[in-house]
């Protein structure tokens, strides 16, 4: 197995979740990819969607500055600044609007991420899933059909299933290639119906996944969101990942030990899931993942793929292990 420099890791979401799975990996010296939902129809990026006819610039824009050179601070700190004030303009991130302003001059939104990468000098690449203009439309437990990623989000109700528009978007060719080539998988923590399902609802990005040669993680919440997953054991986040492709692909849950239960670790054991349970909770935000404690956990589990030797084990039934 190659060494951690050489891992050829991807990495799957959206939102916050996946750039903090992607500055864990960085700061062990891999340079991961990351392939990004681009359903996002709220705040600065659905204005800049529906004003300017571009696909939504916000999860690219915090991926690629989580994955700027460190000399490169400075410059990512001002991609992530936000306009407080001003008619307009208030709301908007500096970076969606450079991103916006780049598609122009370089004539597409791919050229002027490769644009961004390159002045970043990212530790890694950043692959939008797709780059057509794709929409979420879903039905919540009571039924009601939902409109749109943002009312998704913010439904009362938790949600059972998702549909993109178009349904055959044609996946991001970069996105596959990395995809097949890739040597681990990471399905990050986030918002599980809008920001990492849709990556699965692109043909193209799911039958990839499925060719592919690679072990797949799935880095399970630390807390459920208010309506969109509420209630939700890790079987249930395990479960609407199966419904919506994954069936049988998913090899490994990291599970927070905030959200384990004996329950849900034997049945994940029974479907086959390994399931290594430790402590991932922020501090100082306990509804999101350490990550420091992150890269410690994704260490441990490259290192098993390359078969070193483990210390401070210990095994539980059904093929679990806690840490």
């Amino acid at each position: 197995m190659n060494t951690l420099s050489e891992h050829k890791l991807v990495a799957l979401g959206g939102g916050t979740g996946l750039p903090l799975v992607l500055k864990a990996a960085c700061s062990l010296g891999i340079r991961p990819s990351a392939v990004v939902t681009m359903a996002d129809d709220g705040g600065s990026s659905g204005r800049l969607r529906r004003e300017l006819g571009i696909v939504p610039p916000g999860d690219v824009r915090k991926c690629v500055t989580a994955l700027a050179n460190p000399e490169k601070s400075q410059l990512a700190s001002i991609m992530s600044y936000r306009f407080s004030e001003g008619e307009g303009i208030a709301g908007h991130a500096l970076g969606n609007l450079m991103l916006a302003a780049c598609s122009d001059i370089e004539g597409s939104f791919e050229e002027a991420l490769k644009c961004w990468e390159s002045l970043l000098d990212t530790q890694g690449r950043v692959l939008p899933s797709t780059f057509e203009p794709v929409s979420l439309h879903g039905f919540d437990r009571s039924g009601e059909e939902v409109y749109g990623q943002v009312s998704l989000t913010c439904n009362p109700v938790a949600i059972v299933d998702v549909k993109l528009q178009p349904s055959q978007a044609c996946a991001n060719p970069e996105a596959v290639a990395a995809i097949l080539e890739a040597d681990t998988i990471i399905v990050c923590p986030g918002s599980l119906f809008t920001s990492i399902i849709p990556n699965l609802l692109i043909p193209g990005i799911l039958d990839a996944i499925k060719k592919s040669p690679a072990q797949v993680f799935f880095c399970c919440n630390v807390a459920n969101m208010e309506g969109e997953t509420a209630a939700f054991t890790p079987l249930d986040y395990v479960a609407a990942l199966e419904q919506h492709g994954l069936e049988g692909r998913i090899d490994h849950i990291l599970l927070p030990k905030s959200m384990a239960t004996d329950t849900d670790k034997q049945r994940l054991g029974q479907r086959g899931i390994k399931v290594t349970i430790a402590e991932l909770g922020s501090k100082n935000d306990p509804a999101r993942h350490d990550q420091d404690a992150l890269a410690r956990e994704l260490q441990l589990l490259l290192d098993d793929r390359r078969g070193d030797a483990r210390v401070n084990r210990s095994c539980i039934s059904g093929g679990s292990e806690s840490r």
